[in-house]
């Protein structure tokens, strides 16, 4: 009687083993990130302290294109001349890499790409020269 339980345990474990159906997930296409246009600085903080409201940022303006970038305001950014960008991974990004028309050294950022009250944000941190210094601007496209 105990081998007859255990042959049909047995047999049951097989059939549950063998009755599930073998899907295989394919990840969801991310799209490319396209931060063509013009962009301003909505936020801004140096070593965790806002700057938003103590300085006036309505002027700054960086324009992206499909692979070059231009700024329109000299403010403590990471590059202070025209150039041309690309993204460390054009699909999943974590940096910006910016390399300056006046120069052939590239310059990382950290990149975020995040959707904030239904509207896209880039958020930029560096240091400019210093290293005790960190900045951290919140860009958001203009028209």
């Amino acid at each position: 009687m105990p081998r007859i339980i255990k042959t049909c345990c047995i047999l049951l474990l097989g059939l549950f083993v063998f009755s599930c159906k073998v899907e295989h997930l394919t990840p969801p296409n991310e799209p490319m990130k396209n931060i063509a246009g013009s962009w301003g600085i909505i936020h801004a903080t140096r070593n965790g302290t806002d700057l938003t409201s103590g300085f006036d940022f309505t002027k700054f303006r960086i324009v992206f294109t499909d692979s070059t970038y231009a700024i329109d305001s000299l403010l403590p950014f990471i590059v202070t001349t025209t150039g041309k960008w690309v993204f460390d991974d054009p699909q999943y990004p974590f940096n910006l890499i910016f390399t300056p028309a006046d120069s052939s050294k590239s310059i990382l950022a950290p990149f975020l790409f995040p959707v904030t009250g239904g509207v896209r944000n880039i958020v930029i941190t560096f240091s400019p020269g210093c290293p005790a210094n960190s900045y951290q601007y919140t860009l958001q496209k203009v028209n």
